[in-house]
């Protein structure tokens, strides 16, 4: 049961993010998952009972309407997201996402708005953003160490995988793991340069594939950087890399964005290469650290909505880009 004076959540979804990482970071902040609500009765129970939350539900207004409730994290399939936020946004309750929060940008538009008026935050989960190494590029580019940025290499690559053997609500499709990717990397670059996108081009024939694998693109960013990706399951694991270029010299990262393991951070001045050093932490006790210091300060490094709503609109034209052959203005 609730401690006297911690701070409880309701868990929306059994996802293995949830089970496997947001539950114990939760615990961490000294605060108490309280509910599980899944539309599955069996998957709410098999969760509740791995992980030693009180109380199931299939419906998210009881738990939501808990006093004792004060957060709530939503990882549920992206076509249940809506419903949660909703109603969450109705009962008053801030709000941790799993990203994306909606299934088009236009449907996350309507939800970021709802949840302005109803004065509920709505913060995303990006765990991009939370890794120490990209937060120290952030920085280390904002402090001019490598000069004017000039450009932003993302690539990134593995065999698609099921989810792990874990119950889990979302059966997840190649095609909607690369659009996820998609804005996963566009959020980070935004993150990373503090710039918007402005001009979209891609690879043409890639948006209207049915079994698409892999993609393209470029993106002229509004201060003069371009931002370049591959994305692709089409080949074997390759170690991921981001790279800010800037004309005095370097950012290199490289195995962030794998989910096996921190990585590491080189700067190249000179010609020469050097490891800088960086602090490891979890990431996902740093997201709730950080979700709970965005409720004070909203202009904190974690996303919110609208920048959820950029990406969705960004991965779209980056779709119309290909199907078009044309390079497409952002819209934000």
């Amino acid at each position: 049961m609730n401690s006297k004076g911690a701070t409880g959540w309701s868990m929306m979804g059994t996802g293995p993010i949830a089970a496997e990482h947001m539950v114990a970071a939760i615990r961490s902040a000294g605060h108490q998952p309280l509910w599980v609500v899944s539309r599955s009765r069996e998957y709410a129970r098999f969760f509740s009972q791995d992980l030693n939350i009180p109380k199931t539900s299939v419906e998210a207004r009881q738990a939501l309407n808990d006093p004792s409730v004060n957060f709530t994290y939503i990882s549920a399939a992206r076509e249940r997201r809506k419903h949660y936020i909703v109603a969450a946004a109705k009962t008053g309750k801030h709000i941790l996402c799993d990203a994306p929060i909606a299934r088009n940008s236009r449907i996350a538009n309507t939800l970021t708005e709802q949840c302005r008026q109803a004065g509920v935050a709505l913060v995303v989960n990006q765990p991009l953003r939370a890794s120490s190494i990209h937060q120290t590029m952030r920085r280390l580019l904002a402090e001019g160490e490598i000069g004017k940025l000039q450009s932003l290499l993302i690539v990134r690559g593995a065999p698609f995988q099921p989810s792990p053997n874990r119950r889990t609500e979302e059966k997840t499709e190649d095609g909607d793991i690369l659009l996820d990717i998609a804005i996963e990397d566009i959020d980070l670059a935004r993150f990373l340069t503090g710039q918007e996108p402005v001009e979209i081009s891609a690879l043409p024939g890639e948006a209207t594939r049915e079994d698409v694998d892999k993609a393209s693109y470029a993106i002229r960013m509004s201060g003069g950087s371009v931002f370049q990706a591959h994305e692709s399951f089409a080949i074997a694991e390759i170690e991921s890399v981001v790279m800010l270029a800037g004309d005095h010299g370097a950012l290199i990262a490289h195995g962030t964005m794998n989910g096996k393991g921190m990585g590491t951070l080189i700067r190249r001045m000179g010609g020469r290469n050097e490891l800088i050093p960086v602090r490891e932490r979890d990431t996902y006790v740093t997201t709730i650290e950080g979700f709970l210091a965005s409720l004070q300060r909203p202009d904190t490094w974690m996303g919110q909505g609208d920048d959820n709503v950029i990406a969705l609109r960004t991965a779209e034209a980056i779709a119309a880009a290909a199907r078009t052959r044309r390079t497409v203005t952002a819209s934000h």
